[in-house]
């Protein structure tokens, strides 16, 4: 092997090395314990080689670099149970092959003779356990996805490179005795892709673990996102478990759901495991600490999970549990529950992941709770609303026949005793027959805002223009002695309800008509305009104009902004106007001055309607 490629082995392994220990110093953790001591080793064994090859050829020296090498498979071994959990049979095997292998290889110094039978079993030791450290890896990955998926890609295409090399190393010195440039460079190549691919698997750079995580986050929005509102809920919650076992590796997921009305938890998971659903009467060990400090926990030891027995029936395998906040800024809604066999080396990439889809799926439920609240007082103000028009349409019913009585006898006692009456007693019923007109009127604009408000609507297609050609000509009727000039807009469409239409433009032209009665030039406008990029209609005047300090009091009900001597009228027009804008799904709005007239603007959004 060339001494430049050879150097780069070095300089990668001893980094690997370097790498795994500052992890390991950083979490102290038994999992990154055995990703430094593997990794250690290797470069342990390549800088013992490099003495040796500078004739410090010392009896430690050869000693600790075959007991570096030796340690590779069971320390692997170990490793992988923390990925892939495996029995016990397996880890006893590789530690006492360990101890027997290096028995035998150290038998060798003083037993040259059994150099050949010696390197045999070494051979059929890395060949085993090397093998089956890859192929657990590999039976690993059935049951991953996600971001420790890519992780276990990187170890075994790592792992099976480093064993395929020192079985070909091994296997090419014990019946060869002596190397090729053709067998260095397919060693060199071997341990290289070895080195890359155990350092991307144990030791993510932080860009690529992100690009993962993004990747399955991603994933997750796509999945919870395309649910209706009202399911959104529920299947956060699902896909949340589904997601969460997953990418932990986990053997079950559950959410514990707490109630702020009773301070009481309840648990809930998918089907498949039916014992993890119920109340919990409190939060201890793990989920206690969890919820208490509202920070992810991982424990090793069952008794501290915090779960009853009978939640953990059927999962005698599961031996640590990893607990996360499920919380937004609104609410802290409980926590996420993963129950796994063993730990992670990836537990810091497993919670960075979880706790995005936990604040995700914290706030799919605040957005759930809140379309459920709008939904519901949205029905309480309907209900209102309609018993506020049935009230209305019967005080309006029920109030016609004692006026007209007040009217008619007023009227019969004018007309059998008026020449008995003194002129004071005549002004008395003139009066009286004054306000019962105007209570007229008044019930009358009350019933047809009642009939505005339930009437069911018809959309097709409106030519404002030629209704508003028909509210002038009956204006114009009713006072044919009065000069107006009339800009009229041709041509305006719209969609929406043709019988509603017409009463907002009798409205608003009335108004405008009213107001102008004292103006010698008069002038009334009907057309259409863009105000910040969305069309809308008007009708504009040169009338009395009003107060813009009163604008927000135009709209409200029986409220006027002018004395009855002045202008006629019961103020229950522009609340009419109002309302039926709004059921065509539009706002409207004035602008004036007083003395200058006045502009009335409005805007209709149905959608069009479409061709049969």
């Amino acid at each position: 092997m060339t001494s430049a490629s050879y150097l780069g082995v070095q300089v990668l392994y001893i980094l690997l090395g370097f790498l795994s220990l500052l992890e390991y110093l950083r979490w102290r953790d038994r999992p990154r314990l055995f990703v430094a001591l593997t990794f250690i080793s290797f470069a342990g064994f390549i800088l013992t080689q490099d003495l040796i090859a500078l004739d410090i050829d010392t009896l430690p020296v050869q000693i600790i670099n075959r007991l570096l090498l030796l340690a590779h498979p069971a320390l692997l071994v170990f490793l992988i149970h923390f990925i892939v959990p495996l029995g016990v049979r397996v880890r006893r095997l590789a530690q006492w092959g360990f101890f027997a292998i290096a028995a035998a290889a150290l038998a060798v110094f003083v037993l040259p003779d059994l150099l050949n039978l010696v390197s045999l079993f070494i051979l059929a030791y890395f060949v085993f356990f090397e093998a089956y450290a890859a192929l657990a890896i590999v039976r690993g990955l059935r049951h991953t996805v996600g971001v420790p998926r890519r992780r276990l890609i990187l170890v075994a295409i790592g792992t099976g490179a480093l064993a395929l090399s020192v079985i070909y190393l091994l296997l090419v010195g014990f019946l060869l005795k002596f190397l090729t440039p053709t067998i260095e460079w397919v060693l060199l190549i071997g341990i290289n892709l070895s080195a890359v691919g155990h350092y991307l698997g144990f030791a993510t750079p932080h860009w690529l673990r992100r690009t993962w995580q993004l990747s399955e986050f991603h994933r997750f929005l796509k999945t919870v996102g395309g649910q209706p509102a009202a399911q959104r809920a529920d299947r956060a919650l699902d896909e949340l478990c589904r997601s969460a076992t997953h990418l932990a590796s986990g053997l079950a997921a559950a959410i514990v759901l707490a109630d702020p009305a009773t301070d009481k938890f309840r648990l809930q998971t998918l089907p498949d495991w039916p014992q993890l659903s119920g109340p919990l009467p409190a939060l201890t060990g793990a989920l206690g600490r969890a919820w208490a400090h509202q920070r992810s926990e991982q424990s090793a030891n069952r008794a501290d999970f915090g779960l009853p027995a009978e939640c953990l029936a059927g999962l005698a395998a599961a031996d640590t549990l990893l607990a996360v906040p499920l919380a937004s800024p609104e609410r802290r809604w409980g926590l996420l529950l993963v129950l796994r066999r063993g730990q992670s080396p990836f537990v810091a990439d497993d919670f960075s992941l979880l706790t995005l889809l936990t604040e995700q799926t914290a706030l799919a439920l605040d957005y759930s709770t809140l379309i459920a609240q709008l939904r519901q007082r949205s029905a309480q103000l309907e209900a209102s609303n309609k018993e506020l028009e049935a009230f209305a349409y019967s005080v309006s019913h029920d109030l016609r026949s004692p006026l007209r009585a007040v009217d008619g006898f007023s009227q019969a006692l004018q007309e059998d005793y008026g020449a008995q009456l003194p002129p004071a007693a005549h002004d008395y019923l003139n009066r009286i027959q004054a306000a019962v007109t105007r209570m007229a009127s008044l019930i009358d604009d009350l019933l047809q805002l009642a009939r505005v408000a339930r009437a069911e609507m018809r959309v097709e297609q409106v030519d404002l223009s030629r209704l508003a050609e028909f509210a002038f000509e009956d204006l114009r009727q009713g006072q044919p002695a009065r000069q107006v000039m009339v800009k009229l807009q041709p041509g305006l469409t719209t969609t929406g309800d043709e019988r509603l239409l017409r009463l907002v433009l009798d409205n608003l032209l009335g108004n405008a008509w009213k107001f102008t009665g004292h103006v010698a030039a008069a002038t009334i406008e009907f057309g259409a305009q863009e105000v910040e990029g969305v069309s809308s209609f008007f009708v504009r005047d040169n009338g009395a104009g009003f107060d813009m300090a009163h604008a927000t009091q135009l709209f409200t009900t029986f409220h006027r902004l002018h004395s009855s001597a002045e202008f006629p009228g019961t103020g229950v027009g522009l609340a009419i106007v109002e309302r039926i804008v709004q059921r065509h799904s539009g706002r409207v709005w004035a602008y004036a001055e007083v003395g200058q007239g006045a502009t009335f603007s409005f805007t209709l959004n149905l959608p069009p309607v479409r061709a049969a």
